[in-house]
Formats: structure tokens, C-alpha cells, sequence
């Protein structure tokens, strides 16, 4: 159990410093927007912050 715990924090701390990196304030700002939404159970929170990573990922296409 605290093995997976370690994994899982890893990985969210991965994906945070991968976002960060590739998007800049912009998608920490929509990736904490959308962790919030998931976390607080808050469907428009979430969709905003869906929102605004996946207008990034396509506006860097």
C-alpha cells in the first residue's frame, strides 16, 4: 500500500513538472484548476480546467 501510494504521488508530481514545462503557468494554472474540480467532486471546475488544457494542447499543434 504505501509503494502504490509513492507511485501515485510520483506520477502526479511527473505529470505537474511535464505540464509545466511544456505549457508554463498557463497549464499549472489549468491543471490545478482541474485537479481541484476532480478532487471537490465540482463538474464545471473540472470542465474548465479541461478546458483550457485541451485549448494548449491543440493551440501547440
Amino acid at each position: 500500500m504505501l509503494v502504490s501510494t509513492i507511485i501515485v504521488a510520483a506520477f502526479g508530481i511527473a505529470t505537474e513538472q511535464a505540464v509545466e514545462v511544456q505549457y508554463g503557468l498557463p497549464g499549472l494554472i489549468g491543471l490545478l484548476i482541474l485537479r481541484t474540480g476532480l478532487r471537490k467532486r465540482n463538474f464545471t471546475c473540472a470542465c474548465v480546467g479541461t478546458t483550457v488544457l485541451v485549448t494548449l494542447v491543440v493551440g501547440s499543434l
